[in-house]
């Protein structure tokens, strides 16, 4: 089996050349040929050597895929892929891989294409003005789905590079400004993201967490817990912008969020009314969604069992996300 990439003109040596740590990254977003059982199979997709991909040109095993080179596979539970075994492509780019083959466009088949529209995150497809799909967005699927795809934390990836472990995702100095984006302004620490990360990500150097996980052209993946920390301090500077605590609403919820919360959230949208968030339902339990005339609630994976009160219906947020299919067991 070839597991090399794509063949590229080689350049002459130089004495000055460096090996670059990055260079399978890079070579993947074209494409490289493996076999399936080099890829990590995970809930919401593939992961070759900590990356995420997608997996296209699977060998033909009957005359009625003959010309399905070109069809892309973006989850492990599409009916062509779940059980395939044997060659294949993998990439962390669709635009890339396209130029790479333009003998073979991609498409995305039909079952994985349906899974895309289904999350009901908008930024995941991009169409032109006829309608013709004219990319999918690798690294926000990545962004929403990071939790499922990286096994570590603080993380920074950007596509055609390695994932890389973050020693100071946060500035060190207490934010005595407003973020560039939302305009909330905390003075406080763990709130504002780390300049130099940002400078990293092409987004503006003075910027809380929760922007830049939304606006960064990489994927910034925060402890759980520091994420939650970085919303509700972003809740809170919002709640005295407007005087008052907002309604229940799903707009509000998806911008005060951390982007790990969203797929749930767009889930949600389709079963239930607008929730409250970040309501304390106890002393020491914060619900992140709450219907309070509903008595239900979804909190953090790592609240207490013996706080959580006896007149709500608590799910975990792991335990919501494994019922709607979007987390294995």
């Amino acid at each position: 089996m070839n597991k090399s990439p794509i063949r590229r003109p080689k350049k002459p040596l130089s004495s000055i050349d460096k090996p670059n740590r990055n260079s399978l990254a890079a070579a993947i977003q074209s494409g490289i040929q493996l076999d399936s059982s080099d890829l990590d199979k995970l809930a919401c997709g593939w992961r070759y050597r900590g990356i995420p991909v997608f997996v296209f040109g699977l060998e033909q095993s009957s005359p009625a895929q003959e010309g399905s080179f070109g069809q892309i596979h973006i989850s492990p539970k599409c009916p062509v892929a779940s059980n395939y075994q044997g060659s294949l492509w993998a990439s962390s780019d669709y635009s890339a891989a396209g130029k790479a083959f333009p003998q073979d466009p991609l498409k995305p088949c039909p079952h994985c294409l349906r899974h895309l529209y289904s999350l009901n995150i908008a930024e995941l497809v991009r169409k032109d003005r006829f309608g013709n799909l004219t990319d999918i967005d690798w690294l926000n699927y990545a962004r929403y789905f990071s939790s499922s795809i990286f096994d570590q934390y603080p993380l920074f990836w950007k596509n055609g590079e390695r994932p890389q472990k973050v020693r100071a995702l946060f500035t060190t100095d207490t934010a005595e400004y407003a973020c560039a984006i939302c305009q909330c302004h905390v003075k406080a620490s763990d709130w504002a993201l780390n300049p130099e990360l940002a400078e990293r990500s092409g987004i503006p150097r003075e910027i809380c967490l929760l922007c830049a996980e939304r606006r960064a052209r990489a994927v910034i993946m925060a402890p759980p817990q520091a994420a939650l920390r970085a919303a509700t301090l972003r809740y809170e500077s919002l709640t005295k912008q407007l005087g008052s605590e907002p309604q229940a609403s799903w707009a509000i919820a998806e911008q005060v969020v951390p982007a790990a919360w969203l797929p749930l959230v767009q889930k949600l949208k389709t079963l239930m009314g607008p929730p409250k968030v970040f309501q304390l339902i106890s002393p020491r339990v914060l619900a992140v969604l709450c219907w309070p005339s509903m008595g239900r609630a979804i909190i953090a994976d790592n609240a207490k069992e013996a706080t959580i009160p006896q007149n709500y219906s608590i799910w975990r947020k792991a335990q919501i996300e494994q019922e709607l299919g979007l987390r294995n067991p």
